[in-house]
């Protein structure tokens, strides 16, 4: 885009350059004047413009992007250097403007990311609590089809009866997550002698990973109890 902008005012500065040998050469054969170039500044020019209106005290000056960037009045505020300078300034105020433009689209662009990590980060959450409440949910509904059920009521009043030693060796018989239910529905007195029953390596390991999924399922608990 620089090069064709370049392109465009190297022949605006020819154009110039033939123009004024142009108007020299009418001068010098009397084909132009003064009066001559007086009615011809008013068939081209018009009458002249009315003086601005002042602005109102506080109000913001209007400022014309238009006027700003247009190509004939940066041409005319250098008027008075030749047309290498004029091509040099007008080429200095091209790179500032784009260098403006640049820095603009940057920083759109570095607020356009926080956007998209803020809204990344916002559907990563979404999703975590869904799954929490999901998890919770699955919980509570296990809960409640263990409190209804006849059959695991009727072993956890047997496990509470028995020693603890007996009770131990027969959760050693169940999955993990069987006895994770009947430590929990357990009063926490009863669970703690099961409990200290574990103590071979085996049992120990096993206990361990029981009491790790009690521990995470109470931590996620109270997460989603959480506002």
């Amino acid at each position: 885009m620089k090069r064709i902008f370049l392109v465009l005012i190297l022949t605006l500065a020819l154009n110039f350059l033939a123009l004024a040998g142009g108007v020299g050469y009418l001068f010098q054969s009397g084909r132009l004047n003064k009066a001559k170039i007086g009615q011809l500044k008013d068939v081209v020019f018009g009458e002249p413009a009315p003086p601005p209106v002042a602005p109102q005290p506080g109000a913001a000056p209007k400022q014309s992007a238009d006027s700003r960037n247009n190509l004939a009045t940066l041409m005319s505020n250098q008027s008075g250097r030749s047309a290498l300078d004029q091509v040099e300034f007008l080429r200095r105020t091209f790179d500032a403007q784009m260098l403006e433009l640049d820095q603009r689209q940057q920083q759109i662009s570095d607020l356009q990311r926080q956007v998209d990590l803020a809204n990344q980060k916002l559907t990563a959450d979404r999703a975590a609590l869904d799954k929490r409440e999901k998890d919770l949910a699955a919980r509570e509904q296990e809960a409640q089809r263990l409190q209804d059920d006849a059959g695991f009521q009727t072993s956890l009043a047997l496990y509470t009866s028995m020693p603890a030693k007996q009770v131990k060796s027969i959760f050693m018989t169940l999955n993990e997550q069987t006895v994770q239910q009947y430590l929990e529905a357990m009063d926490t007195r009863t669970a703690g002698k099961i409990i200290r029953e574990f103590k071979s390596a085996d049992e120990t390991a096993f206990i361990e990973r029981v009491l790790e999924r009690i521990r995470l399922s109470q931590v996620s608990s109270a997460d989603n109890k959480q506002p």
